[in-house]
């Protein structure tokens, strides 16, 4: 009998560990997980393609465009480092990139 406690236990916790993994989505943005079950995590921006007037971004797990609604305010801008989202509290850039890894170009002209 003591061997089939051990197995089952064994069983129950390879059992377990796998809805553990089945609950990571490895296709989503790095952090996109983190915080599940407590405060909801702030929309992150995953790519932005400029092209003018059909510039689109992926931002909060969908596309976006020039105009649209999100989180209470417009898209105003697509850019290549970001967008700009307009609403009542003001203007908001969300960026590719944290702000502390992103690299500013250079002012100096070689």
């Amino acid at each position: 009998m003591g061997a089939t406690l051990k197995s089952a236990w064994v069983l129950a916790g390879l059992l377990l560990t796998g809805q553990a993994i089945a609950a990571i989505d490895p296709t989503a943005p790095p952090g996109s997980q983190a915080g599940k079950g407590g405060a909801q995590p702030r929309a992150e921006l995953a790519w932005v393609r400029v092209n003018g007037k059909q510039s689109v971004a992926w931002y909060g797990g969908t596309t976006v465009r020039l105009g649209e609604t999100v989180e209470g305010g417009r898209v105003v801008a697509i850019r290549e480092d970001g967008i700009v989202i307009a609403g009542p509290a003001g203007r908001r850039k969300v960026y590719l990139l944290d702000p502390a890894v992103r690299i500013r170009p250079s002012k100096n002209k070689h």
